[in-house]
């Protein structure tokens, strides 16, 4: 596996979305570097400490933020004599984003006082105000033609949908909903899912762009997130109880409740346990086995494989365990138990491999055939100080990002 490592500041690492660039940040230094051989192509000197980098949707653009400071400046990479610098003034700045158009930047102000869209095109300036702080409470639809944002009006909660083109309102999904904990479009951006908050009545909505209900699933208290399945016929619900309720796209009822018990007792289950003093996974064959670290509070983090075969499921109140669901069956494939608590798992985006990283110098795969575990810190002498909490994927699923708070590394993946 060929590695290049590097020195990062708050973790900030990002892959380019057409796969090509990597974009990197020590301090006020930002640094651009082709994937293929890693060599920089642009170093940028920034005003402020960076505190957050994205990408255009393009790959065009780059935009570095800071936050404490409430100023942000976009970059590209083909001109390095363009720049663009926005300001937010007394408000604040707690977050920066591209929309999908790539020449509009989103900043949301302190407090969720209001959403600013700045276009870097002719320099117009547009504001939406009172959004509420849901997870997520901005998402845009596939293909980028629509925003939708949830906002608090008259003592509730409703969604409003956006033009990208316009940045107008063209429908206001009233929920009736006193706490909405969040929504998602679905990936062919024909619906949205709205759902209640944790401690309310446990609703779910399924709304059509044009503010229709397509149906109401209820008795679903407790609601964590949501995730679709990539081809939008399944949604998933981590609910309390440490359950996920899995909804047919056709009927909109639960068509199996997926279960994360204490004991694994399923004989066709996989069990994986990472060695203590060797660099490999041992499968464990005795039943019932008996999961380790419980903790008394957590909430469920879920992920679908790109060909929605597979979901892996992450419950932080055992944070060494990850789970792996086989969907066409509703079968448990694998469960894998690590030394270290997991702090970040993904698949990557073109077949069913899946990275874990657990806060030390190792990489975590999982693929349906087995599992690996790589050290990543003999590689050089950088790597040697890597304490990796995030991974991310390459569109290609070629390159593989494996990043700390203060050193990354690019591997490629064969």
């Amino acid at each position: 596996m060929e590695c290049h490592s590097f020195r990062l500041s708050n973790g900030l690492f990002s892959f380019s979305p057409n796969g090509l660039f990597a974009a990197f940040c020590n301090q006020q230094r930002l640094t651009v570097c082709l994937i293929s051989d890693f060599q920089p192509i642009r170093v940028i000197q920034c005003s402020e400490i960076v505190e957050q980098i994205e990408w255009s949707t393009d790959s065009e653009l780059l935009l570095s933020a800071y936050i404490k400071k409430g100023k942000l400046e976009v970059w590209s990479v083909a001109q390095p004599e363009w720049k663009c610098k926005i300001s937010t003034g007394s408000l604040g700045l707690i977050a920066a984003q591209f929309a999908p158009s790539s020449r509009h930047v989103l900043t949301t102000a302190r407090l969720h006082l209001r959403i600013t869209i700045w276009s870097l095109s002719d320099q117009n300036v547009c504001h939406i105000n009172l959004p509420k702080a849901a997870n997520p409470g901005i998402d845009f639809c596939v293909g980028g033609t629509h925003m939708a944002v949830v906002e608090r009006r008259m003592a509730l909660d409703c969604v409003a949908i956006y033009s990208c083109d316009t940045w107008t309102q063209v429908t206001l999904i009233d929920c009736a909903a006193v706490d909405i904990g969040g929504m998602k479009w679905s990936p062919d951006g024909s619906k949205i899912a709205i759902w209640d908050g944790i401690s309310h009545s446990g609703k779910l909505g399924i709304y059509l762009i044009s503010g229709s209900q397509l149906a109401e699933i209820t008795n679903l208290f407790g609601i964590h997130s949501i995730e679709w399945s990539p081809s939008a016929q399944i949604l998933a619900v981590a609910t309390v109880g440490s359950k996920v309720k899995l909804i047919n796209h056709l009927s909109w009822n639960p068509i199996a409740t997926l279960n994360h018990p204490a004991k694994i007792r399923e004989s066709t289950c996989v069990i994986y346990c990472e060695s203590e003093d060797q660099l490999k996974y041992q499968i464990v064959e005795d039943r019932p086995f008996t999961l380790p670290g419980e903790s008394s509070v957590g909430q469920l983090v879920l992920a679908f494989s790109s060909d929605a075969r597979y979901l892996a499921v992450f419950d932080q109140q055992r944070p060494r365990v990850l789970w792996i669901w086989e969907l066409p069956y509703f079968s448990l494939k694998s469960v894998l138990v690590h030394c270290s608590a997991i702090r970040c798992f993904k698949w990557s985006h073109t077949d069913p491999r899946l990275a874990t990283v657990c806060g030390n110098g190792n990489f975590y795969a999982w693929t349906p055939v087995g599992s690996a575990i790589t050290d990543l810190r003999p590689t050089n002498i950088i790597a040697s100080a890597l304490k990796a909490d995030r991974a991310d994927w390459t569109a290609s699923g070629e390159h593989l990002m494996i990043a700390g708070k203060d050193v990354g590394c690019v591997c490629q993946v064969k």
